[in-house]
């Protein structure tokens, strides 16, 4: 019967991926159907399928290439050439933003088991083979400089020596897969599982110090604010962790947490799956509700976007939602007839780019309108990228 609400709630595809996700015991979807957003420096990385490119947020055009001297690259017949790497000798799929290792390299971790090293200059891999790290890897990687840590969506964590890719220099055992990017703080590794586990590992050895049995599937990266971790499991709640491992507070949720929350003032904002957002703020006692408002009628997994007085969610009813950040009710939505399940990007202006007010960018699961921009104050479209 519970199987019979996700299909009657979520529909087919959303509920079959919502239980592969509560098992963990299953690959992701052959071909990645949601992109990844970043920033580097004032452009927008976007990941999606078998390629990563550069996005110029002015006019959402590819970044072209250029020399040292800030001189554009062309190509034989004098065509500025694009910043766009795709892997072509191997089946590449990517879930992940590419992590940048030194000045003029990026990192990018593949869906299919493999590491690519991305001359950032000349948008060009190192080796269109890649390197194998023996696993599945849907998360970014993260680094301290010294040492790469990678989560595995069949099962476990694993380091290596960023000068000797490929050559574990330890592996933690975990019972189900590893969907989120670890958190490093101060050389302790805090790993998110879908064996329902938190766990805090020492970042040089591997060694665990402590876990925590959070109740369900935890699908997304624990938050560190004022001391403590904050994060949502499937058990239908968000929790605080200290660091030490004890669970001080938590809070009941409608349904699962799949994202990560975003904590601003002392107030924590998180959606679930079922289109509910809650605004919940943070003191010495747990959690204390300052609101909760069911503004979609599906999945809200990306964390959400807060300013000053608006929370921008995304939900995979195809609509972006900006909510009063003091009382959560909708100010106004916009439809992009596409589901929304990657994190939504702020852009905001500076001295090197050259936008008028901050846009909001959103990637959906459709190839013919992969990203939207939008004004954050009036949700005026600028522009849409497509494949």
């Amino acid at each position: 019967m519970k199987i019979v609400r996700l299909f009657r709630r979520y529909g087919i595809a959303a509920a079959l991926l919502l239980i592969i996700l509560a098992t963990g015991c299953v690959p992701l979807p052959a071909d990645p159907n949601w992109g990844h957003l970043s920033l580097m420096g004032d452009q927008i990385m976007f990941s999606f399928h078998d390629r990563i490119v550069m996005i110029d947020p002015v006019d959402g055009s590819l970044s072209e290439l250029r020399d040292g001297e800030g001189r554009t690259r062309v190509d034989d017949q004098g065509n500025p050439r694009p910043w766009t790497v795709s892997v072509t000798t191997t089946q590449t799929r990517f879930y992940s933003s590419p992590l940048l290792i030194n000045e003029d390299s990026l990192l990018a971790a593949s869906y299919d088991q493999r590491l690519f090293e991305i001359d950032l200059a000349a948008a060009r891999v190192a080796s269109e083979t890649g390197i194998n790290v023996g696993g599945h890897m849907a998360a970014d990687p993260v680094t301290d400089g010294e040492r790469l840590y990678i989560g595995l969506i069949e099962e476990d964590v694993i380091a290596m020596n960023l000068d000797d890719l490929g050559v574990n220099v330890w592996r933690f055992d975990t019972a189900r897969g590893v969907w989120a990017s670890p958190l490093l703080v101060d050389g302790t590794l805090y790993v998110s599982s879908m064996d329902h586990f938190l766990y805090a590992l020492n970042a040089e050895t591997g060694d665990e110090i402590w876990r925590v049995d959070l109740g369900g599937a935890v699908a997304e990266t624990p938050v560190l604010y004022d001391g403590s971790l904050y994060v949502g499991s499937f058990a239908r709640k968000v929790f605080r962790v200290s660091l030490d491992g004890q669970i001080t507070a938590e809070f009941p949720t409608n349904e699962w947490i799949w994202g990560a929350p975003a904590i601003v003032d002392d107030t924590l904002y998180i959606g679930d799956a079922a289109g509910w957002v809650y605004a919940l703020a943070l003191d010495d006692a747990g959690f204390t509700s300052v609101w909760s408002r069911q503004v979609a009628s599906r999945v809200i997994r990306a964390t959400p976007i807060v300013t000053e007085d608006m929370v921008v969610v995304g939900s995979r009813d195809h609509s972006v939602y900006w909510l009063s950040r003091e009382t959560g009710e909708t100010i106004f939505s916009r439809n992009t007839e596409a589901e929304i399940l990657g994190d939504l990007l702020l852009v905001e202006p500076s001295e090197t780019l050259n936008i008028s007010e901050p846009l909001v960018i959103v990637s959906t699961m459709a190839n013919d309108k992969l990203l939207f921009a939008y004004t954050l104050s009036q949700g005026e479209l600028r522009w849409r990228y497509a494949r």
